[in-house]
């Protein structure tokens, strides 16, 4: 089962966590930057099995102010783990 990380911690903008998504699960260059084409590549795109861990330990003010985009996105990622039972999805505090 291939494992994938994925920290938030250091993200200041929205777009930031949308590009460290893109880049640790190795999406294409259309991905499309929102919670829709998200679920799309979790449900149609992504290589199965998978354990996706989450890490939002905010370093800034600006990290912190994302919370509620990470809280949205760690949703998007339970439901499609609640979805497909190859798909395994954690979070670290």
């Amino acid at each position: 089962m291939k494992t994938v990380v994925i920290n938030f911690s250091k993200c200041k903008y929205p777009m930031d966590l949308h590009h460290e998504i893109k880049e640790k699960l190795e999406l294409p260059e259309w991905y499309g930057n929102s919670l829709d084409a998200l679920w799309d590549m979790l449900t149609g795109f992504i290589e199965t099995p998978v354990s996706i861990t989450v890490i939002f330990k905010p370093e800034t003010k600006a990290a912190e102010a994302l919370k509620e985009n990470v809280i949205k996105i760690i949703e998007t990622f339970k439901e499609a783990a609640a979805e497909d039972n190859r798909i395994k999805f954690s979070r670290e505090p």
